[in-house]
């Protein structure tokens, strides 16, 4: 076959990620020895692997250049692509030196190009013997001692790898940053909020050895340690308040996000923190945080669109599942396999359909129902909430013990009115009609128009006492006795969320007959009478005794009388009357008068004394402690009702069987291939010996030692948080087109060194703050920038753009006006009128924006901002935060007119400018300079020249002009947001310094970290 033939068979390859860089990369580096995994398999992946990869169904004349024995056997033309050594009889090397278009590789139609450099180094590797190497992130991670010189710098071992690649290049370190530049970067890194004054001249002023030390400890120690440490995680795990489709609802689930800023700052090892978060809800006696530490897994974005297709959803939401979690944990692009075999890594769509095996058993709908608490899902409370629940639940239970205790005085008054109505009954004087007592089942969790509609609970069938049910958030529902229910009265003992609870009781009656009764329901109500339903209201109402009046058609003998009452929000309770038997005595209690004292059961015995306790003794101090156990029933229903929910993982009880999908499509699987075992990709090692067959078994293995990418993956991200770019740069892809590491031996030695010391993330942080690298200063030079532009090498501290929150975090901090509360729900600062509506449905809860009011909600951190995923934050979005519509550990880093325009013009900032130039009025001498200088201590923390402070008061002046002759447009701008005003400052002063102010908040020096 001719060369062109060969062309023709081999067919086109595409554009992909790598144009340029690897010799690019040669040059800036200056490397001279040729690895495989290092020099050349970045090229063939780029060039190559498209047509000649891993894909088996679009592989071109089944050569595969990714594997060694095809590549040097001989194909079906009769050509070998590489002869090791012979650059003659390689036809790899003729394609890629042909100067013939149709016969190049790469074709000259797929947009890339090999240059000069690039062609002579695959040469050199043919010529070398073309070797090969398994690709290094694939391998498990050994701790090779760090190289050492004669260099004084640091005995870290992480400065010492890094020297060793200083050295290479003809590089030295840069010197110690200055003290400020050096607070200021590490209370960044570690809080996401900059140093006050006060922690600057306590450290300015300690010239100890260890005075950083101790500032990284203390940093570590800070509460808002945790709130920056997860900010980082929920863009990977798309963390959002709203569903993320359609209708875009309400979804609750920011008790998952609170639990992951208290996991950072307790510093549960990320070994554990892995297994709580992918299968929480298997552990042996899963715990509250397990099961909410579970919600990792139902982060995606849902939908509830009319028409949706279930089953495609169901898919999508899985297979989200899947990709997330092979980028969060093992840094692949694993959903490149869901319609084909990756056509870059040996990741085939088998692998992938496996692993989709161990999260398509969620024990739920796919469809999200538009609700807030997509099944399952559990009450999450706070701790907080969980202490007064303890507390009111104890004293209840003391009240309800101390009104079952033997009371003298009660005990007496209930034997004398046993006699009594004993005789009453011995006349004959016996209602023709008897009452059960009520029980209770609930609450049944979802959607109103669900629940007025569903079957969940005993309707439609025979009630049976001892039955059990599940709710939608995987409660166990039992039936619950209620003597305390009296005819008559209203009650309001149940859940105040939207649910359905059932009610029960038995009606005896002497012969068949008509009953008249009164109902009152808050809100709409289903009756059924011996399993006929006999009355719907469908509305929202509060209780008034007898709204509703029906007939019961009783039958001689028992009769059963069910209720179903649908709260749509808020209050809820009921009353049931019937006048003509106000004073009926329930069937129970009369079966236990008729019943000898001496022969009676307890449970009779019991029924007697709390049916006279409750409903028939007036003893003023019985009376007071029903009153208090009536009070402490509402405030427990009362907290019970604001204990927000959260969705978490349940499995179903059948496993349900996981296919492959031809092409990825729902509707395609491939049922001749049959059901796939639970399996992680073959080209991995395996489950660990004993590791059970589901979600935990698949945690357990994420963290085993032979998983080659965990730690690496893990490590890389955090290394990535401090110095700005990753060790691979690539932190999502450690695949055949990801980057090859800076430094592979540190990267393998923070690994292991990781692992072996407990997945401690604390003390990882503060090994690689603590290093010198990390402490120098961050100016550059030419030397700099033509070796090493982007600072791989760490020939100096690091520099960049902060990321969004940060930005506005530090502007109300400085300001003085930011609110450190922790947790809570998502709270809405203000933002553009009519944003949300642009995007959203009428119907949506979510469809109109209205602000918060009050300083404890819009200036608290952007972490607790109300995240609407069709419409994320602007002062977010605008500077290049993600959508957390799906995965992302790799943030762009922002730098457009738009920024400016946010920054110098949104409400916030204007009033963080506003409450800034206050403060240094407030805490200054009164001079202008001296004013200048307080604002520039507040915000950069430094002492400002004097050139500075006079461009400063320049402004102020020219600024303070401006505002004397326009007093409407003075107070304007004091008016601007809700931060408190100072009335006593003078307006035309506060309204110039604002102006100042806003500039010193957009200064390079705030906006990046230096």
């Amino acid at each position: 076959m001719s060369l062109r033939g060969w062309r023709r068979t081999y067919g086109a390859m595409l554009l992909c990620l790598f144009v340029g860089y690897h010799s690019a990369a040669l040059r800036a580096l200056g490397q001279d020895a040729i690895g495989y995994n290092r020099n050349i398999r970045p090229l063939l992946s780029d060039r190559c692997f498209q047509c000649h990869g891993p894909d088996e169904k679009h592989r071109g004349a089944g050569l595969r250049l990714d594997e060694r024995h095809v590549a040097t056997s001989e194909s079906d033309s009769g050509y070998i692509a590489i002869v090791p050594g012979n650059l003659d009889e390689s036809e790899l090397i003729a394609r890629i030196t042909s100067t013939d278009a149709d016969l190049v590789m790469p074709p000259s139609d797929s947009g890339k190009t090999l240059n000069a450099e690039e062609i002579e180094l695959i040469k050199r590797w043919v010529q070398e013997g073309g070797e090969y190497e398994p690709h290094w992130a694939f391998v498990p991670p050994k701790r090779i001692d760090p190289p050492t010189s004669d260099f004084t710098w640091s005995q870290l071992a992480i400065d010492q790898f890094l020297l060793a690649e200083l050295e290479k290049h003809g590089l030295s370190p840069s010197p110690r940053a200055d003290k400020v530049t050096l607070l200021r970067r590490v209370t960044l890194d570690l809080t996401g909020l900059p140093p006050t004054p006060e922690e600057t001249k306590v450290f300015l002023e300690d010239h100890s050895h260890d005075a950083f030390e101790r500032v990284v400890d203390r940093l570590l120690d800070s509460p808002r340690y945790g709130e920056h440490m997860a900010r980082y995680w929920l863009d990977a795990i798309r963390y959002g308040d709203t569903h993320g489709l359609h209708l875009d609802n309400y979804r609750e689930m920011w008790p998952y996000r609170d639990w992951v800023v208290r996991a950072f700052n307790a510093n549960v090892p990320w070994d554990e923190l892995t297994i709580m978060q992918i299968a929480g809800d298997l552990r042996p006696e899963a715990t509250l945080d397990d099961k909410i530490a579970s919600g990792y897994n139902r982060c995606h974005v849902t939908t509830n669109e009319g028409g949706s297709i279930a089953e495609e959803v169901y898919v999508r939401n899985v297979v989200d599942r899947v990709s997330t979690t092979g980028t969060v944990y093992l840094g692949l692009t694993m959903g490149c396999a869901v319609c084909h075999d990756h056509k870059f890594d040996p990741v085939s769509m088998r692998d992938f359909y496996s692993m989709f095996a161990f999260f398509n058993n969620l024990d739920g709908k796919a469809m999200d129902g538009n609700v807030s608490d997509h099944p399952p899902a559990i009450k999450a409370p706070t701790p907080e909430q969980t202490a007064q629940l303890d507390a009111l639940r104890n004293e209840m239970q003391e009240a309800e013990a101390q009104l079952s205790a033997p009371w003298a005085e009660i005990d007496e008054m209930q034997a004398a009115w046993e006699t009594e109505t004993l005789e009453q009954l011995a006349t004959g004087d016996v209602p023709q009609v008897s009452f059960g007592i009520w029980h209770s089942v609930g609450p049944f969790t979802g959607a109103v128009d669900y629940l007025y509609s569903s079957n969940d609970g005993p309707r439609g069938r025979d009630v049976n006492l001892e039955e059990e049910f599940i709710s939608s958030t995987g409660e166990k529902l039992t039936w619950q006795a209620r003597p305390a229910w009296a005819d008559g009265k209203v009650h309001t003992d149940f859940s105040q969320e939207i649910s359905a609870t059932f009610i029960y009781r038995t009606i005896e009656s002497s012969r068949p007959q008509s009953l008249p009764i009164g109902l009152g329901t808050d809100d709409g109500v289903k009756v059924f009478l011996n399993g006929d339903q006999i009355h719907d209201f469908q509305d929202g109402r509060s209780v008034t005794p007898d709204e509703d009046t029906l007939v019961l058609q009783l039958a001689k003998g028992t009769n059963h009388l069910l209720l179903k009452i649908v709260n749509e929000g808020g209050n809820c309770g009921f009353s049931f009357s019937n006048s003509e038997l106000e004073d009926a005595i329930p069937a129970e209690v009369t079966a236990a008068l008729n019943e000898p004292s001496e022969s009676r059961t307890s449970e009779q015995s019991s029924k007697l004394q709390q049916y006279y306790r409750r409903q028939v003794a007036a003893a003023a101090k019985l009376v007071e402690l029903l009153q208090r156990i009536d009070q402490l029933k509402q405030e427990i229903k009362t907290l019970e009702g604001e204990i927000p929910t959260t969705l978490v993982m349940k499995e179903r009880s059948d496993q349900r069987p996981a296919f492959l999908l031809v092409r990825g499509q729902y509707d395609s699987p491939d049922k001749e291939l049959g059901p796939l075992p639970r399996a992680v990709p073959e080209f991995l090692p395996q489950l660990p010996e004993g590791a059970s067959d589901n979600r935990l078994g698949l945690a357990q293995w994420m963290i085993d030692e032979q998983n080659p990418l965990m730690a690496r993956v893990t490590v890389n991200r955090f290394w990535q948080q401090c110095f700005g770019i990753g060790l691979v740069d690539t932190a999502d892809d450690f695949g055949s087109q990801g980057s090859w590491p800076s430094h592979p031996e540190l990267l393998d030695w923070l690994a292991v060194d990781f692992r072996e010391n407990g997945w401690n993330v604390k003390r990882l942080m503060k090994q690689l703050v603590m290093t010198a690298a990390y402490q120098q200063s961050s100016k550059s030079n030419e030397k700099l920038q033509a070796i090493d532009p982007q600072n791989r090498l760490l020939a100096r501290g690091p520099r960049f753009r902060l990321d969004a929150e940060v930005i506005r975090d530090q502007a109300l901090a400085v300001s003085g006006l930011l609110v450190e509360k922790l947790g809570g729900p998502g709270v809405r600062p203000p933002q553009p009128d009519g944003l949300w509506k642009a995007v959203a449905y009428s119907s949506s809860n979510t469809n109109r924006f209205k602000p918060d009011t009050g300083s404890d909600k819009i200036h608290r951190r952007s972490l607790y901002t109300f995240w609407k995923r069709t419409a994320p934050p602007p002062q977010f979005s605008t500077l290049d935060a993600p959508s957390r519509e799906s995965c992302v550990v790799r943030r762009e880093r922002t730098n457009t007119p738009l920024a400016a325009l946010l920054l110098l013009n949104d409400v916030q900032f204007v009033e963080a400018a506003r409450a800034l130039a206050q403060r240094s009025i407030q805490e200054s001498a009164g001079s202008p300079d001296a004013i200048a200088r307080r604002m520039m201590a507040l915000a950069v923390l430094r002492e400002p020249s004097d050139a500075e402070v006079t461009r400063l008061v320049d402004m102020f002046e020219t600024s303070r002009q401006r505002y004397e002759d326009d007093p409407e447009g003075t107070e304007k701008l004091l008016a601007f947001g809700q931060a408190p005003r100072d009335a006593e400052l003078d307006p035309v002063g506060v309204a110039a310094w604002t102006l100042v102010a806003n500039a010193v908040l957009n200064l390079d020096e705030l906006l990046n970290k230096e």
